[in-house]
């Protein structure tokens, strides 16, 4: 079955849309949702993807070439074994990257040690080297340059 690619549906007020980029050719295998061309207006770019996965039979327009609403670009020959994406019910949806949990080498997740990590011993012998190089340099830099 063949499909009439068109220009996406443009506001009146456009004054300006031209063809910004194809992606594809004439007798190009095409993947479902795959980009086919772009359209650019005087504010906006607008992708334009493949319904179903087919064979681009026509194309009617070259890159920069000027468009309208709805106007026939190209010609899409679908084929017998169209995968479409799995239903929303199948994906499995992430909150957000900070919810994931980090584990070890060994499965488990690291243990966190708060107030180990503010009074270990490296932590505050690095504390007082600086007080003591800060003050020093304090100290050297009070004198008047002669």
């Amino acid at each position: 079955m063949n499909i009439d690619i068109k220009v996406p549906h443009l506001p009146e007020n456009t004054s300006n849309a031209f063809v910004a980029q194809l992606y594809v050719t004439e007798g190009q295998v095409v993947a479902f949702n795959q980009n086919l061309f772009d359209v650019e207006t005087d504010k906006v770019v607008l992708e334009v993807v493949a319904p179903s996965a087919g064979v681009i039979e026509t194309i009617q327009i070259s890159e920069n070439a000027p468009v309208s609403s709805e106007q026939l670009v190209m010609s899409l020959r679908e084929t017998e074994s169209t995968e479409h994406p799995p239903a929303s019910d199948d994906i499995n949806y992430v909150e957000s990257a900070e919810s994931a949990v980090i584990v070890d080498s060994e499965g488990l997740a690291p243990k966190h040690e708060a107030s180990s990590a503010w009074l270990g011993s490296r932590n505050i012998t690095c504390g007082l080297i600086g007080l003591v190089v800060g003050i020093a340099i304090g100290y050297i830099l009070s004198f008047p340059a002669t």
